[in-house]
């Protein structure tokens, strides 16, 4: 493969929590020292992956790849969430399980009272739903992978068409609240689905990427499936193909970190350095890989390393601590 783009989010922590050197680090901070590093204005994983993807507004690839016709119309992200009330601040939890008939009852639901408004509601994933309307206005929305485990309070919509989509969302609420189907997942000890998390919203634009192979998480899989990429599961086999630029996201570290786990990031990241970042190291070394970049989008900023072949054997670049990079 010529070149490999790989995304690792919060890769790098916050100045006052990121780790001291580690022996069990070796292999990522020599990887780090011996790459180029620049630090860019924060950047979330999704908007990352739309200038990657030439588009603007991720909701209506999303939609796309999840199989949806997405043409002449606006779409939002509408995706399950619980709000879970605690004693300081009201929790966005994003991994509440939805079964597809769940979710198709509740669209139907929402769409029975808000189909006067002009806004359907549709769930071809039972963790990934769109809500279609005619325009979505100026409105600021945080993604939810950067609102996941946050404070819903302090992460409302921005902007001048704000006040509109706070109202929607409160309405959505009430709704979810007094459906039947929340009520029998909490008599089964099952969290309800208390809200729906809306972001990233837009109008279709036109594909454009170098890549022509993916792998890894979501939200990168809707992008591949939505630009029609060849798709690998194995990070290996990705690197040994024909395809010349692939790209790869790992988000492993993102949960574990939002949810103050620094003990669960540590062991993610061990074992993101032995089943991943080694065969990145050895590609590289064997010719199967000529060049890598790695992002990795944190709150506070984006950094940019860049990584060639040749750049292996720069030894003189001596391995620094993880907090070397932080900002």
């Amino acid at each position: 493969m010529e070149h490999l783009h790989l995304i690792i989010p919060d890769l790098i922590l916050p100045r006052e929590i990121a780790p001291d050197t580690q022996a069990e680090l070796s292999l990522l901070e020599k990887m780090l020292a011996r790459a180029t590093h620049e630090t860019l204005p924060a950047s979330a994983t999704e908007q990352r992956l739309c200038e990657l993807f030439g588009v603007v507004s991720p909701a209506p690839l999303r939609a796309a790849g999840d199989g949806l016709e997405v043409a002449d119309s606006a779409w939002m992200c509408a995706d399950p969430v619980e709000l879970q009330r605690q004693p300081a601040q009201v929790m966005v939890r994003p991994d509440v399980v939805c079964e597809a008939a769940e979710a198709l009852a509740f669209c139907e639901m929402l769409n029975g009272h808000f189909a006067v408004d002009g806004i359907s509601f549709h769930a071809p994933h039972p963790q990934r739903w769109y809500l279609q309307m005619a325009e979505v206005g100026e409105v600021m929305m945080p993604t939810l992978s950067s609102a996941a485990w946050g404070d819903a309070r302090e992460l409302m919509p921005q902007g001048r068409d704000a006040v509109r989509w706070r109202s929607l969302g409160n309405e959505v609420q009430m709704l979810l609240h007094g459906h039947v189907l929340n009520q029998k997942r909490l008599a089964a000890g099952l969290p309800p689905i208390s809200s729906l998390w809306l972001w990233g919203g837009g109008h279709p634009g036109e594909l454009s990427t170098m890549f022509g192979a993916a792998g890894g998480d979501e939200p990168l899989g809707a992008f591949a499936r939505a630009a029609g990429l060849r798709r690998f599961d194995s990070l290996s086999d990705m690197l040994g193909s024909e395809s010349e630029h692939g790209v790869w996201l790992t988000s492993n570290l993102l949960a574990p970190l939002r949810q103050h786990d620094l003990y669960q990031w540590r062991e993610n990241l061990f074992v993101m350095q032995r089943d991943l970042l080694q065969v990145v190291w050895q590609a590289l070394g064997a010719g199967k890989l000529r060049s890598l970049t790695l992002e990795v989008p944190t709150a506070e900023a984006l950094h940019h390393f860049e990584l060639k072949a040749g750049d292996r054997w720069k030894v003189w670049r001596h391995r620094q601590p993880l907090a070397v990079y932080s900002v």
